[in-house]
């Protein structure tokens, strides 16, 4: 019952800490004085993206990972497959710009390679505790999601993208004070 999960979280996991890794050596060529600066840029792109009140919506692929990986390979590497894809950052829906101000403070040198590991965190240990705590169909014969699930996070869309901006805008303030402060 737990091992898809925990594969998931896995596959997750490693994405997260190559994509964050590989940016983070990308950008090791860009970091110096103006880097704060540029980081401030696109921190601010991505929180008049969030505002709502440019009519901009979150740079993404507008792609799912596809579903029949379970079947292909079975629950245990499906989940694997899954999240191999969706900790590779860019390659899925996205409800908010935040995965970008992250990539994009990695790129500038704010913070180290090993963000990815906290963003995987802040990924895996949520959906590990909802499918520890959420009941599993009681149909056999349909592997359904509880749909409760899916409807109560998504009346929560909104909220989640005033934190966003927030948490945004809080950073901003943080990079910003850092450009003048020194």
């Amino acid at each position: 019952m737990y091992r898809p999960i925990l594969n998931l979280a896995i596959g997750f996991t490693i994405s997260a800490v190559l994509t964050y890794g590989l940016v983070h050596l990308i950008g090791s060529g860009l970091r110096g004085t103006g880097s704060k600066i540029a980081a401030c840029v696109v921190l601010l792109a991505c929180m008049a993206i969030d505002s709502g009140r440019f009519g901009l919506r979150t740079p993404m692929l507008r792609r799912q990972t596809p579903r029949d990986h379970f079947t292909r390979f079975g629950p245990a590497r499906g989940a694997f497959l899954w999240g191999l894809d969706t900790g590779l950052v860019l390659t899925t829906f996205r409800v908010t710009s935040l995965t970008w101000a992250a990539l994009g403070v990695t790129l500038f040198g704010l913070v180290p390679w090993w963000a990815g590991l906290c963003y995987a965190l802040g990924f895996t240990l949520p959906s590990m505790v909802m499918v520890a705590i959420v009941p599993g169909s009681k149909d056999q014969d349909t592997k359904a999601e509880p749909m409760w699930v899916m409807e109560w996070l998504m009346d929560r869309e909104k909220a989640v993208r005033t934190y966003a901006f927030f948490l945004l805008s809080l950073t901003f303030a943080g990079v910003l004070a850092t450009v003048f402060l020194g």
